[in-house]
């Protein structure tokens, strides 16, 4: 076991939530809802490999192992999981393997990504998609994915040698084992022009293992948001987070799968 990720505080809340970035990002990108989520203590790590946990590889396994001893050491008791895309992937593996240190779970922009002949082309994809993204003006993506706040990747940790351990040919992603945790999983529903919505199918598998070991694990899905909702409306993301907490009813938007 590694020293541990780095991660950053916030609020003197009694009850602790856990908030997961996804692939080639860093905990920054919580930045837009952190302030909407006062009433919580917020632990905000950045993921083996990225941010300034770059040092240390990248993988699901060691990313819930390192969470979970993130939780022992600074948390209020168990927590709240937050996780969003590749961090939705991380806070299913945690509710999985450790569950004494998980309360509740919602995750949004889970996928599964099936071993395919264009799978040892996945990682080049990736490698490059950023480099692109990062030459289009600001405004324009924002535009694009209606108001989305989508900073810039730092291409010097988005290395090649990542993109390999997010998505290794040699390991595909497998589905999970039944996870005693109440889940509450979101699919963003908004296509189009540009292809940003999560996979309904996806989210209605999860959500069938997921309710072998807690009934009140459920699928929404919101067809005004985008894969990256916690940049397109912050506020919505935490208020749905919030209502999922304390067992309260969704905000507005949101249809059952």
């Amino acid at each position: 076991m590694s020293l541990g990720l780095y991660h950053t505080a916030h609020n003197a809340g009694q009850t602790t939530v856990v908030l997961i970035h996804g692939a080639l990002v860093s905990g920054l990108y919580w930045d837009l809802v952190i302030p909407y989520l006062t009433s919580y203590h917020l632990l905000v790590p950045d993921l083996p490999g990225h941010g300034k946990s770059a040092s240390a590889p990248f993988s699901v396994d060691l990313a819930a192992q390192q969470i979970a001893q993130l939780i022992r050491t600074h948390a209020n008791g168990s927590a709240h999981i937050v996780g969003h895309s590749l961090g939705a992937q991380v806070a299913i593996r945690l509710a999985c393997t450790e569950p004494d240190v998980v309360n509740s779970v919602f995750v949004s922009g889970f996928g599964m990504f099936p071993q395919t002949s264009l799978t040892p082309y996945i990682p080049y994809a990736a490698w490059v998609m950023p480099r692109v993204e990062n030459c289009l003006s600001r405004p324009l993506i924002s535009w694009a994915m209606d108001g989305a706040d989508i900073p810039r990747i730092d291409t010097n940790v988005c290395t090649l040698d990542l993109c390999r351990q997010i998505v290794s040919p040699e390991d595909p992603t497998q589905w999970p084992s039944p996870w005693p945790a109440r889940t509450l999983i979101v699919v963003a529903g908004k296509g189009g022009l540009v292809p940003t919505k999560d996979s309904p199918g996806d989210a209605v598998k999860l959500m069938a293992i997921g309710r072998e070991l807690n009934e009140e694990t459920i699928a929404y899905t919101h067809l005004k948001m985008r894969h990256p909702w916690n940049r397109q409306d912050p506020r919505l993301f935490a208020e749905t987070a919030a209502a999922w907490f304390e067992h309260k009813e969704l905000p507005e938007g949101f249809v059952k799968l």
